[in-house]
């Protein structure tokens, strides 16, 4: 329901499509702040009357002239961890094993969504060491302060000032760096041992996405739900961009399922970012392909 701009809910309006109109009386109760323009439309069929307009009859005048509002009244709830993780939640899915793929300061969106499930928080940088060891002791968990990768060695990170965006990568705008660190990169197949199904792993890491989901090998299948963050206006050089993360994973016998964010760069507002939720194909989640319960 619209609000008004003191923030406060609308009072309803009724508005009365009148007999002299098209023989019926019918009524619609939306917000006052809609009753005005469904005056002027509802004026409009009345002016066509004898016109094109008249022919689809009483029922379809009125949904012609609601439509440009339905979608007010029928608003969906932006993206979201809650949102998505709700979804899950009401088709039974609780992981056991969590992958928090780039933890710099924290993902608590998830936490919050799946507080009983074991984590394994996994960072490379010292910066992000120091947050990790704090969250050991609000949940079970296992520090591993590496990076994914596809192979196992070394590698030098940019270090920057906000720890969400460092980076193996060269970033295309401006940036405040705070240093590079060499660090430990391994692949999950090698580093992560047996755990327990169903398993989530959400990766944030600045451009390393398709690393790291190389780096899984064959035991990507022992993942039911991964969280991608994925760029629709790639930041960096080289970096992947949503299509790429997208059908790789479909490679991969995984499809999207649900968009858990997004964001805008401040540049100009342009959607940069999109957090995307998989699951494979013949995933139980997908199993209910009806749009609703009832017509």
């Amino acid at each position: 329901m619209p609000r008004q701009s003191t923030g406060e809910f609308a009072p309803a309006a009724r508005v009365k499509v009148h007999r002299n109109i098209t023989g019926v009386v019918a009524d619609r109760v939306i917000a006052s702040g809609d009753a005005q323009f469904v005056h002027a439309r509802m004026t409009a069929i009345r002016r066509k009357a004898n016109g094109p307009q008249e022919a689809l009859g009483l029922g379809a005048s009125i949904k012609q002239a609601l439509r440009p509002i339905k979608g007010r009244l029928t608003s969906q709830p932006a993206p979201s961890w809650r949102v998505a993780a709700g979804v899950l939640k009401r088709r039974g899915f609780r992981p056991r094993t969590v992958f928090d793929v780039g933890v710099a300061f924290g993902t608590f969106e998830l936490y919050r969504a799946f507080p009983d499930a074991f984590y394994y928080l996994v960072d490379p940088t010292q910066e992000s060491l120091r947050y990790m060891r704090r969250l050991a002791g609000q949940f079970e968990c296992e520090v591993l302060n590496v990076a994914l990768a596809d192979h196992d060695g070394e590698l030098e990170i940019e270090v920057r000032a906000d720890i969400l965006g460092s980076t193996f990568f060269e970033e295309v705008g401006p940036r405040a760096v705070l240093g590079r660190e060499t660090v430990a990169v391994r692949r999950f197949d090698t580093l992560i041992g047996a755990f327990e199904r169903p398993a989530l792993a959400k990766i944030d890491v600045q451009g390393s996405e398709l690393t790291v989901l190389k780096g899984m090998g064959e035991r990507i299948r022992e993942l039911d739900a991964i969280v991608v963050e994925t760029s629709t206006l790639a930041t960096i050089k080289g970096g992947p961009e949503f299509y790429d993360v997208v059908a790789y994973l479909k490679s991969r016998g995984f499809v999207v399922f649900d968009i858990v964010g997004s964001g805008r760069r401040p540049l100009d507002g342009a959607l940069a970012q999109l957090d995307m939720l998989f699951v494979p194909d013949d995933s139980p989640l997908r199993a209910d392909r009806r749009w609703a319960d009832r017509a």
